[in-house]
């Protein structure tokens, strides 16, 4: 079965998260996804656990089908191989901060010149311009400046396992790449994606804010994401039931399953919000997870168990759901976690793990016209 981007080239030039995410995403599709590191590897190879020397957990998730070269942007001759390995590419995955590779001769002007049907895409944290632009930033950082982390309405800052802006952004990436590539079909000419990690955050919160804005102009109070019939609930053995009882049928159900029945003529009862929420406290309170879950007939109207990372890698729901497979490499067994997109003709499959820092030097350069002896005289120069 053909893969949805056979024949598209990608040079995956991306340290962290939102780039490598990205590229994976494109190489799962059947992209050929050349990865570039620094002669020394990307910082995150080193990162626990280790599976094998070099060859972390980390980036044998997110670089799975990539072939690998290490390349030294310090050296003419290296940037002079980046630059034949973006002449031949469809698209380019960068996340430096911006003015870095312009200062190598690498920016968009640059390689648009030389190739100029290449889709450049840029992932920073705060975008190609503005006064924040050179800003270091991280998820952690991204959330909090965006007000993501007061989403829960409680004040209370939360630091989530999910690095939701960078996935985001990877996932903002992915769809941006595929829209200009479907471009440069009518066009003939590629462009300049940029990304930011901070516009992102800004956008997944769509609704939020846009009830703030509204409120403005109308005097409301902004409607938050918790409620009493919607919130979170610790359960007698210390573990937690989500209640997501939004459709007044399902409240109705909920009441009559947590022995309140007097509470279902008052699902918008705002004004009592403190005192309906201690109600339904002490009722969850009095169960264990598992009870609530059997009495709730397995989330039929909404309300459901809350599991930790590891009782959901082996629950029933993640079985079925065809995301993971586990894959004999040489370095052992590995599972892979698959793209959540599903192409019922050109689907997504893992063909390769990741590789080591520069496993695919020769057979990259080989291919862009250097010979045996250049190889080897830059491996000594360290060029590579």
């Amino acid at each position: 079965m053909e893969s949805a981007l056979k024949g598209i080239k990608v040079v995956d030039f991306s340290q962290w998260l939102p780039g490598q995410y990205c590229g994976m995403v494109l190489a799962d599709f059947g992209a050929d996804v050349i990865k570039v590191e620094g002669v020394k590897g990307d910082p995150n190879r080193n990162f626990a656990p280790q599976l094998a020397p070099g060859m972390s957990s980390w980036n044998l998730a997110l670089n799975r089908n990539k072939r690998g070269i290490t390349v030294n942007l310090k050296t003419e001759k290296g940037r002079e191989i980046v630059k034949k390995l973006l002449q031949q590419a469809d698209v380019f995955l960068e996340g430096f901060r911006p003015g870095y590779l312009e200062s190598k001769g690498l920016g968009y002007e640059d390689i648009h010149e030389l190739n100029p049907r290449l889709v450049y895409c840029s992932i920073t944290g705060f975008g190609q311009t503005g006064k924040y632009r050179q800003q270091p930033a991280h998820d952690l950082n991204i959330i909090g400046l965006s007000g993501m982390n007061f989403l829960n309405d409680s004040g209370n800052v939360a630091i989530s396992e999910v690095q939701v802006s960078a996935i985001g952004s990877s996932l903002n990436a992915v769809a941006a790449i595929s829209m200009a590539l479907l471009a440069r079909e009518r066009s003939g000419q590629g462009q300049r994606i940029d990304i930011s990690l901070y516009n992102t955050a800004l956008s997944m919160q769509i609704v939020s804010l846009a009830s703030i804005l509204g409120c403005k102009v109308t005097g409301d109070t902004p409607f938050g994401r918790r409620a009493h019939y919607y919130d979170v609930y610790k359960t007698k053995d210390g573990k937690y039931i989500s209640v997501g009882t939004i459709e007044p049928k399902f409240w109705a159900q909920f009441c009559e399953i947590i022995g309140l029945p007097e509470l279902k003529a008052r699902q918008y009862d705002f004004a009592h919000e403190e005192e309906i929420t201690e109600m339904i406290r002490e009722k969850i309170a009095s169960k264990t997870r598992d009870e609530w879950e059997a009495l709730a007939e397995g989330g039929m109207f909404c309300v459901t168990p809350v599991f930790c990372p590891e009782e959901v890698l082996e629950n029933d729901m993640t079985k079925e759901s065809r995301m993971l497979q586990t894959r004999q490499e040489d370095i052992g067994n590995v599972t892979y976690l698959n793209p959540a997109v599903k192409l019922s003709g050109t689907p997504c499959s893992v063909r390769f793990r990741a590789p080591y820092a520069g496993e695919h030097n020769r057979e990259i350069l080989l291919s862009l016209g250097y010979t045996e002896e250049e190889i080897f005289a830059f491996k000594t120069a360290k060029i590579i």
